[in-house]
């Protein structure tokens, strides 16, 4: 199969599952000749709803297998399976989800048909440890991920978050492991097996849940998270409701004092916050935060979404209008930047697509539905090429010899980074003078969280001097990573272009809020923003609410992860045509990807969704809900699918609650879905939620806790088994502990972790080490102020 991108060559079969779908779809993007194979019925996916009207074709088989061939293999076939190992001989990458009983082929039988095969093997729980053989969906792996304990309010308990967002953390997460682990396979001629769990991935993406328990000493109350509502764990962002009914995301976290107070007592909103004697300063503000917030809440009551939005981006405000799915596609972004792409459905015709969550200056076309082909019609000749040395990596340190200059700030990129740097990676991360206060300097829990494994310099962008050191610097590194407004890098010389003359090998990764063009290029956005924009907190919400959205920053995690996989494919292009690629990855386009499933109905069926809490937003599963148990704010997910798992889940339950005819079928399940919670709630309550997770498990039922960071850190025994909490130390703080990296690379995990590097630290011995620049001329550059 021909394909452009930055993956051209590369061969991926997949067996995936939900976990890893996206994976896949992923590396399609990129350029990959990526197989799915499917059992002699057909797609998993095909029997998924929504579908398109009037035809039935599962909308989400359409978008997860966008780009890929798809081919039947009977597993208890033996001339098929024949066929499926010549195939393995043939391929770069096996993903799959056989889970650790009884797959269908033996890491012998995979090894001896391709000696150098990367195997990344995804599970909900890893291959190992006590609750190995559990199953979940995205309810209950958002439940026991820690982020349904922050997501909702103490009254509505806690609630999922919408559109399979478990399966995308952690198929993003696939495809970083896939790629990272063929340059180790390169560099060693050997095979390569990749235990990932979903649990554990997932543990990695929920922002303040460990940060809070981690450094119990911030200014937080608790060092339980707590759930309350669009909140932000810092009480500087909500959304409140606007006159028209919108919802607003404001925070009070950006230039408050010398942008958002004016823009309020020119409107006469101010209240007592102009009042000087009373708040002379910012400080003073901020330490009556809560007042601060009331301030805002009744001033944007009473103008409209749209105005506030509008003007408060012009403004340079990171403010976000909270959308529905029919309201965030007339997006004037979207049409700019071509987002949308018209792509023929079978037996629909033309229907717009969205676009690839990031975007390279070598993709090729926009993915289409996938085609099908014959298992021996793949065309792929057997891997015979010796490759072994192509890269420096090992197994548990795959990027051992690629160095990141690391231009990023907040959460989005340092997490990102962070994930390349736990692969072995050298990251600098570089501090400017505008971006070393609050969360950007060592003394923040943030920072901590997000910039292990990296060395540290600060550069004074802002002169001459600073800008030529940068350029030193780029010339010695590998991949450029930033996260600045659109057009920086370019004025300062460092984009591909500017360093062409001394790295035309280099890649710049851009991870602007909007992407580098279109009429929304020099917004300002957060995660809470793309939230709300893109429609995902208006439907992670309980059916009377549009406010909540998630409990932390999802988009930022996930924008990390695509940074670290645009990367890897960087890395790829360049190993086969020794030249670099220029990355826009749009954090909007991003999140926008991240509810395609909606998107995709809305633009093809008409259907404008509202928030249905936890229960399945297309009625597959049913019951589906989180449901309260003994003890205080203590909850378990359970996911039912199907009549003969609801056989066995009344077989544990039992009882005369569960004999009503309005049970008996899943369509009457459906259709009494609040009658159907009463009961299973009043069931629940009462009961340990740890004890009926497992005894569901044991049913064949999908079901967990939901679970804290006191959960996660001290009861959950998968996690101990797996020893995925360790510590690390850094200077001024000692000892501290961390997460590890949420995978096993044959049989270890990374083992690099190394604190958190004070900004600056690492400046002079990179000057002179890594850039050989004498003595005498690092002491000028400091004390010009130039470096730090």
């Amino acid at each position: 199969m021909t394909t452009s991108g930055p993956l051209t060559g590369v061969r991926v079969l997949d067996c995936s599952g939900w976990f890893s779908v996206l994976g896949a779809r992923l590396l399609a993007d990129g350029g990959a000749d990526v197989v799915r194979v499917l059992s002699p019925s057909g797609d998993q996916l095909a029997f998924e709803p929504p579908f398109f009207h009037p035809a039935g074709g599962s909308i989400q088989e359409a978008w997860y297998n966008a780009g890929k061939r798809a081919s039947p293999l009977d597993h208890g076939d033996p001339a098929s399976r024949a066929v499926f190992l010549e195939l393995v001989a043939g391929t770069d990458i096996l993903i799959e989800e056989w889970g650790p009983l009884n797959p269908p082929f033996t890491a012998r039988e995979l090894q001896a048909a391709n000696s150098r095969l990367v195997r990344v093997s995804v599970s909900p729980m890893g291959l190992t440890g006590p609750r190995a053989g559990w199953s979940a969906n995205d309810l209950v792996a958002n439940a026991m991920c820690g982020s349904a304990s922050v997501t909702g309010d103490q009254q509505s308990g806690p609630i999922t978050g919408y559109g399979n967002q478990a399966y995308h953390t952690v198929g993003l997460y696939a495809a970083v492991c896939a790629l990272a682990s063929l340059r180790a396979a390169r560099a060693t001629g050997r095979a390569q097996h990749v235990d990932l769990s979903a649990h554990e991935a997932l543990v990695t993406c929920t922002e303040q849940v460990l940060m809070e328990w981690f450094f119990p000493e911030g200014p937080w109350q608790s060092a339980i998270a707590p759930r309350q509502g669009s909140l932000h764990w810092s009480g500087a962002y909500a959304v409140y409701a606007a006159s028209d009914g919108h919802g607003i995301m404001v925070t009070a976290a950006l230039r408050f004092a010398d942008v958002l107070l004016p823009w309020l007592i020119e409107e006469g909103a101010a209240q007592d916050l102009a009042d000087r004697e009373k708040y002379p300063d910012f400080m003073s503000m901020i330490r009556d935060l809560p007042y601060v917030m009331k301030v805002l809440r009744e001033w944007i009551a009473t103008r409209g979404g749209d105005y506030l939005f509008y003007e408060g981006q012009r403004r340079h405000q990171p403010m976000g209008i909270v959308w529905d799915i029919a309201e965030a596609l007339r997006s004037p972004q979207i049409a700019a930047r071509r987002y949308l792409n018209p792509v023929k459905v079978d037996g629909i015709g033309e229907v717009p697509f969205p676009g690839r969550l990031f975007r390279t200056d070598t993709d090729g076309p926009p993915p289409a539905p996938a085609t099908a082909v014959g298992m021996a019609e793949v065309g792929w000749a057997p891997r015979h090429e010796a490759q072994a040395g192509r890269a420096a990596g090992t197994p548990s340190a795959p990027l051992a010899g690629v160095r990141v200059l690391d231009f990023t700030h907040v959460l989005a990129g340092p997490f990102g980074t962070r994930v390349l740097g736990d692969l072995g990676a050298d990251v600098i991360k570089v501090g400017t003078a505008t971006r070393g206060a609050g969360a950007n300097t060592s003394d923040h829990p943030y920072y901590v969280m997000w910039n292990r494994n990296k060395r540290s310099v600060n550069i004074n962008m802002a002169t001459p001097e600073g800008r030529g050191f940068a350029r030193k610097l780029a010339a010695k590194c590998d991949v450029i990573i930033e996260n600045f407004s659109a057009g920086v890098l370019k004025r300062w010389g460092l984009d591909r272009h500017g360093l062409a003359g001394v790295n035309p090998r280099i890649s710049v990764v851009s991870m602007g809020g909007m992407g580098q063009t279109g009429p929304w290029k020099d917004f300002v956005t957060f995660a809470p923003t793309i939230h709300a924009v893109t429609g995902l907190t208006y439907l992670t919400n309980p059916p009377d609410r549009t406010d909540f959205g998630y409990g932390f920053s999802l988009t930022d995690h996930l924008s990390g992860l695509a940074g670290a996989l645009a990367v890897l494919e960087a890395l790829e292009h360049r190993e086969r045509t020794g030249g670099g690629v220029t990355v826009d990855l749009s954090q909007y386009e991003l999140g926008l990807g991240l509810m395609a499933p909606a998107l995709l109905d809305c633009l093809a069926n008409g259907v404008n969704p509202g928030p249905v809490g936890n229960r399945h937003p297309f009625n597959a599963w049913a019951p589906h809900g989180i449901y309260p148990c003994a003890g205080e704010d203590a909850w378990v997910a359970i996911a039912v699918r199907g009549d003969e798992q609801w056989a066995s889940f009344v077989s544990v339950a039992g009882g005369e609650a569960f004999a009503d005819t309005r049970f008996a079928t899943h369509e009457s399940r459906v259709r009494d879905q609040d009658a159907l919670d009463g009961a299973v709630a009043g069931w629940t309550r009462g009961r340990d939620r740890f004890e009926l997770a497992e005894t569901l498990q044991k049913a064949g039922i999908a079901a967990g806790p939901v679970q804290d960071a006191g959960d996660l850190t001290q009861r959950d025994p998968q996690l101990a088994a797996r020893e995925f909490f360790g510590t690390t130390t850094m200077d001024g703080r000692g000892e501290y502990a961390i997460e590890r990296f949420p995978a096993f690379f044959n049989g270890d995990r990374p083992q690099r972790y190394e604190g958190v590097h004070i900004p600056g630290t690492d400046t002079f011995d990179v000057a002179t080490g890594l850039l050989g620049i004498d003595d005498g001329e690092v002491a000028e550059l400091l004390a010009s102020g130039a470096l730090s």
